[in-house]
């Protein structure tokens, strides 16, 4: 591009962000004309930038009566090899759930016909793609985040009719579903009249296992249920963790006479010094334990036993004992399919990794029952030393499991898998994605596209696309073919692309050897060897065993790179690239964004919120659907906000990781090498050994390891 192009469009009445997305487009070379138009707004040129950047035909959506927001769907649809644009009439939110339905394959279109909006049909869609059929719920009048709950209940097997009431806000949906997958008793608090916030507090006391009977009357305000449930925690606390002490007894034991009887603070036990010498009796020993009020585990033998041997010496002896409450058996799962299943593959003396013989997956069938419920038990009660009953404490539920691909059976406890496929259990939830398992895949059989896990047997031949949902898993060698997953790929022989393979992974990518290949993973990149290739990781690439090589190509890690040998002696040309990548600061930039137009929105609802607070009383503005509105879009905004916040201190520490990336080379680094860091360069003159490139002070130096 140069100053007479761009020049050529400045006296056309563009504003500054027209002008910016034609710059941008001369400069990447694309064919501007096609939105170097007053009629766009700079949102529409974007639009039509982005569809050029990918190849996409433009034609369809680059026309100034479709607003911006419709063009993006419409540009993701034809990036998806979908195409909605006979529908661009619909409001974007419309064409976003069409495009959304159509990679899932479902149908939404008789739900749009009548006439649910965007928001409703984003749960319906869900539901139709997760084989949770809310259809019998269903109710114009429920909001989006209302049917949400119901979805999420369907998904789980909870009992959803409890909750599917069109009195009940999503709120509260939520706090009784909440209740159902913790497998507590919510008809106490499941009630219209009870603020979504005063049902939190009662099912987080049940969870608790608390006497939620103290503060559940309706009079409370959820925030003095609230400092009623944390006073009720610290009693448990005290009662828990009250340690057994005695009084000191020498003291007490010279001030008597001839016998003392101590009491544990905790009542649990009861003590009797006897002096040497002493004439009293066991007649006399229980007259003073009752009067000291220890009615129960008198231990008599004890007491004949002590006295006969307190003529030669004083004795201190145990002369009750109550009985601790048991606390009952904690509910657990018992699970019918290997749980363990390492994520790492096994590692080989020399340190390589044996792609082999490592499972990556367990598989289940349809009807199969993939996990059992054992309800938790009861306790078992107490009695102190004065009589006085112990409650017992039954143990405690687990929740209810979540995922997808199985149902849970009438009685609450049986798992069964809905559908077959690579089963998988990940933080309390399990999930059976569908597997399509062939032997091979050429051009002879086709391209492969398949909305789950693939797992081939076979080789890959030259010239197919392969595309998953999740995992792609391939026994044999991959040729010059393109792989897309939207989870990890893994290649347990290896690649030989002749510089034409694709590999591109939204987890990881893993493979025995890499040859002519470009890949890309939004996570790491393993392999033991890696030649004329080009890489771009997410996290890290790590070329394992004491052969593992990168030579030639090219190899960007924001966290860093390890390889035994890095380049060769015939100084093949080797370009390292470590830490911050154009992806993202592009995300950072992004982030950013997003977080200040969350905040001005959320300043706008939360002045609203607090005028309607000033001007109405809570009897009047509790009834008032304005009101009521804003109170929701408020609490979703500042939902919005702090996660926002955690993805913007994500991306934070993700720079912070990439500022410390390193290249570790534990054989030789040859000579010719390129390493780029944060602007930098530095190329290799002489081969060394064992070394780690890193930053320092802020230039590129290479430290002995």
């Amino acid at each position: 591009m140069n100053s007479q192009q761009i020049r050529k469009y400045e006296g056309m009445g563009f504003d500054k962000g027209q002008m910016e997305e034609i710059r941008q487009g001369l400069e990447k070379g694309l064919d501007v004309s096609w939105y170097t138009s007053v009629n766009y707004d700079w949102f529409q040129m974007e639009e039509i930038k982005k569809g050029l950047e990918h190849g996409l035909d433009v034609s369809v959506y680059a026309k100034p009566e479709i607003s911006y927001d419709r063009m993006r769907q419409i540009r993701k649809a034809l990036k998806e090899g979908l195409d909605v644009s006979r529908h661009q009439e619909l409001e974007a939110g419309y064409l976003r759930q069409i495009r959304k339905a159509k990679l899932g394959h479902v149908d939404i279109f008789s739900y749009i016909e009548e006439g649910y909006e965007p928001d409703q049909l984003e749960e319906i869609r869900l539901g139709l793609e997760h084989k949770a059929d809310i259809s019998k719920y269903l109710i114009k009048e429920f909001l989006g985040e209302s049917l949400r709950e119901i979805r999420l209940g369907v998904e789980e097997g909870l009992e959803v009719s409890v909750y599917a009431k069109i009195y009940f806000g999503w709120q509260q949906m939520r706090e009784i579903r909440l209740g159902l997958e913790r497998r507590v008793d919510v008809s106490i608090y499941a009630k219209e009249l009870y603020r979504w916030q005063q049902m939190r507090e009662i099912r987080l006391g049940l969870q608790e296992g608390l006497d939620v009977s103290a503060y559940q009357s309706m009079m409370y305000s959820a925030k003095e249920m609230k400092q009623i449930r944390q006073k009720l925690q610290e009693q448990e606390k005290k009662a828990e963790n009250a340690d057994i002490q005695l009084e000191t007894l020498m003291e007490q034991a010279r001030q008597a006479s001839e016998c003392l009887v101590t009491v544990s603070q905790d009542k649990m036990e009861a003590y009797v010094t006897l002096e040497k010498g002493t004439t009293k009796t066991k007649n006399e020993i229980m007259r003073l334990l009752a009067k000291e009020h220890v009615v129960f585990g008198i231990r008599q033998d004890e007491i004949e036993k002590n006295l006969k041997e307190a003529e030669f010496a004083t004795r201190r002896f145990l002369a009750a004992e109550g009985i601790r409450p048991e606390r009952g058996r904690d509910g657990y799962y018992e699970f019918f399919f290997r749980t363990g299943i390492p994520q790492i593959p096994a590692i080989r003396k020399d340190g390589s990794i044996d792609y082999q013989n490592t499972v990556y997956f367990e598989q289940v069938k349809a009807g199969q029952v993939i996990a059992v419920y054992h309800e938790a038990q009861p306790g078992i009660g107490g009695r102190m030393v004065d009589g006085t009953e112990l409650p017992a404490h039954g143990g405690q539920e687990k929740c209810i499991l979540k995922g997808k691909g199985f149902l849970l059976s009438q009685d609450r406890k049986t798992y069964i898998a809905r559908e077959s496929g690579k089963i998988e259990l990940k933080d309390n939830k399990i999930t059976i994605q569908p597997l399509l398992v062939v032997n091979e895949v050429t051009i002879s059989t086709g391209n492969l596209r398949f909305n789950g896990s693939i797992w081939i047997r076979g080789n890959v031949g030259s010239g197919v696309v392969i595309q998953s949902k999740d995992e792609l898993i391939i026994e044999g060698n991959v040729e010059s073919a393109r792989l897309q997953s939207g989870g990890r790929i893994v290649i347990k022989n290896g690649v030989s692309g002749g510089g034409l393979a694709v590999i591109e992974a939204a987890g990881e990518i893993h493979g025995k050897f890499f040859e002519g290949a470009s890949l890309t993973a939004n996570e790491g990149i393993y392999a033991n060897y890696v030649m004329n290739s080009n890489m771009i990781a997410g996290k890290e690439i790590v070329i394992a065993g004491s052969r593992g090589a990168i030579i030639g190509g090219t190899a960007a890690a924001v966290n860093g790179v390890t390889a035994h040998h890095i380049g060769n002696r015939a100084g093949l040309p080797t370009i390292i690239s470590l830490g911050v990548s154009k992806a993202m600061i592009e995300k950072e930039e992004e982030a950013e964004l997003k977080l200040k137009k969350l905040q001005s929105e959320l300043a706008i609802f939360e002045e609203a919120y607090k005028k309607l607070q000033k001007q109405y009383p809570p009897e009047v503005r509790n009834g008032m659907d304005l009101y009521l509105k804003v109170e929701q879009a408020t609490y979703l905004k500042r939902k919005q906000m702090e996660l926002q916040v955690e993805r913007t201190r994500e991306l934070e520490e993700k720079r912070s990781k990439a500022n410390e990336a390193r290249m570790l080379v534990y054989g030789i680094l040859n000579a010719g090498t390129t390493v780029l860091m944060n602007g930098m360069q530095w190329t290799a003159a002489n081969s060394v050994r064992n070394v780690t490139v890193r930053l320092s002070h802020r230039e590129i130096g290479v430290f002995r390891n």
